[in-house]
């Protein structure tokens, strides 16, 4: 059986699966901080920073179940996923574990928090080669591959002919 050859994920699928995972991480956060506000404070008129509280604890929790975790089980995250995108290790090309993952994920929010070096981790895949690896793919040895390649258009070589004649439904006067 002819395998097809690892495909390297081009920066545009990437962008759009980060975008995917920033509307997904927004949504759930809002959605759970607004719940969370909701049940704490109904009912309690002089209520505390709780709600404040434990919409950070799950964010924090979401830094590190989220992207660490569904990296490691699924081999990428939710965008990644519908994107047709997997990380895998450069090393031996296969799935990371969760400490790879998690650290690549932390590495990834590190450059972030330097306003400078979080441009040029997003752009450097763009130059990088040969394996278009941002750099918090480089800090632990990951890339990025394209899973899910779009069917090839076929064009027949011939002109395509009706199976058969048309038949007509109604004998002709006379006969």
């Amino acid at each position: 059986m002819n395998a097809r050859p690892p495909v390297l994920a081009n920066p545009g699928r990437r962008l759009l699966a980060v975008v995917i995972d920033v509307v997904i991480a927004v949504v759930a956060l809002s959605v759970l901080s607004a719940a969370i506000g909701l049940v704490v404070t109904l009912g309690r008129p002089g209520a505390d920073n709780s709600p404040f509280y434990l919409t950070l604890l799950a964010a924090v929790a979401m830094v590190f179940l989220y992207s660490p975790l569904l990296t490691a089980v699924c081999g990428g995250t939710v965008g990644k996923l519908i994107c047709g995108l997997t990380v895998v290790r450069v090393a031996d090309g296969r799935r990371l574990p969760y400490g790879t993952a998690l650290a690549r994920h932390l590495a990834h929010l590190g450059m972030w928090a330097v306003p400078v070096l979080s441009q040029l981790d997003a752009l450097f895949c763009l130059w990088d080669r040969p394996y278009r690896q941002c750099l918090h793919d480089k800090a632990v040895g990951t890339l990025v591959l394209r899973t899910r390649m779009p069917a090839p258009s076929f064009q027949p070589p011939y002109p395509t002919v009706a199976a058969h004649p048309p038949v007509a439904t109604n004998p002709p006067a006379g006969s």
